[in-house]
């Protein structure tokens, strides 16, 4: 049990009765506060946090079934523990109240030490609770530091397992032009400070539209949309993140450092999962549609293009964007050349 002091509300249309279980409440070492019908309760619980309520049955405007079934319906206030009271002749509105979320029952005649059991029960189950909530919250937010926050969560919550799934998804695959030869002008330290500002300004837009970064490689990315997280918009709003990111990377400089993005897009049916051995796993993506997003980004450099775009992309797309067909385009490790596609109104941008 706990010793830990708790703000507990007391709910009874009958100020005799408040009055007695708040003074047994306070000998605990708890502070109340009340109310004197469902209505008073559900406004003060919205304004203040409780750690318990003890709820009377039989009330008028509003009995405590309905209290009951209002909190279960707010998010906020659905894993607040709730111990009803009520006399022993009205079980069915005992059980009534259990099947609609309430921890455990009092009876109007209680004894001091039933009610210290029934208090300290509840109190340590949501204290237990809350502790296992804020240590999954850590571990969420450790997680969102080196992998994205959306596949963090889906870690914890499959309780490290994230299954290979096959899904359609728009793969956008991001590079910085002649990085390489930049960072051999630049001192080890400006290298760092300038990709520690790009990468949150690019960043920026991808997570706003739903964007998932996978995977980074150097000055490169890997960003998948409509998975793990589904979106079915994620041809369109890779497209928007696309330019996007080439608008701000034209807007400033990083560090002082003017830089140049190439994007490629593509979409298709690809795996993503866990693969790894051992303790040491790596959510990715693998499948085609990887491949040719990332031979895309480096076509630009042929083409002289910031972005250009896969025909499956673009069978999806509903955007109203210029697209300019480059046709009978040979793509290294494709047998058949292909359609491809720039975005005809960020190329024109000076």
């Amino acid at each position: 049990m706990t010793d830990t002091a708790s703000n507990i509300l007391v709910v009874d249309d009958h100020p005799t009765n408040r009055l007695k279980i708040s003074m047994a409440v306070k000998h605990l070492g708890h502070t109340t506060d009340t109310a004197n019908d469902g209505l008073d309760a559900l406004e003060k619980l919205r304004s203040t946090i409780f750690d318990l309520v003890l709820l009377d049955i039989v009330m008028p405007n509003m009995d405590g079934h309905q209290v009951l079934a209002e909190m279960k319906a707010d998010e906020l206030l659905r894993n607040t523990p709730v111990v009803v009271i009520s006399s022993l002749g009205e079980m069915d509105s005992i059980v009534t109240a259990i099947e609609l979320g309430a921890e455990d029952y009092l009876p109007k005649d209680f004894e001091p030490s039933l009610l210290r059991a029934r208090i300290s029960a509840c109190l340590e189950k949501k204290h237990l609770q809350d502790a296992v909530f804020n240590q999954l919250e850590f571990i969420r937010s450790i997680f969102g530091k080196y992998v994205p926050e959306s596949v963090a969560r889906q870690i914890v919550d499959q309780k490290g397992s994230l299954k290979p799934e096959r899904r359609t998804a728009t793969i956008l695959y991001t590079d910085i032009a002649g990085f390489t030869a930049t960072a051999e002008t630049m001192q080890p330290e400006q290298v760092f400070e300038t990709l520690n500002e790009y990468f949150p300004a690019v960043i920026e837009p991808i997570a706003r539209l739903g964007g998932v970064v996978n995977q980074f490689q150097g000055d490169a990315m890997l960003v998948t949309f409509n998975v793990p997280v589904e979106d079915a918009s994620h041809a369109d709003n890779a497209v928007k993140a696309a330019m996007d990111i080439i608008r701000v990377t034209r807007e400033r400089r990083f560090a002082g450092v003017s830089l140049k993005t190439r994007i490629g897009i593509n979409t298709g049916d690809v795996i993503a999962g866990n693969v790894g051995s051992g303790e040491r796993f790596n959510y990715t993506v693998h499948g085609d549609a990887v491949n040719l997003a990332a031979r895309l980004e480096q076509l630009n450099k042929q083409h002289g293009t910031s972005i250009l775009i896969g025909e499956g992309t673009v069978e999806r797309l509903t955007l109203p964007e210029v697209l300019t067909p480059i046709r009978n385009t040979t793509i290294r490790g494709k047998e058949k050349s292909l359609s491809v596609y720039a975005v005809s109104e960020i190329d024109n941008l000076q």
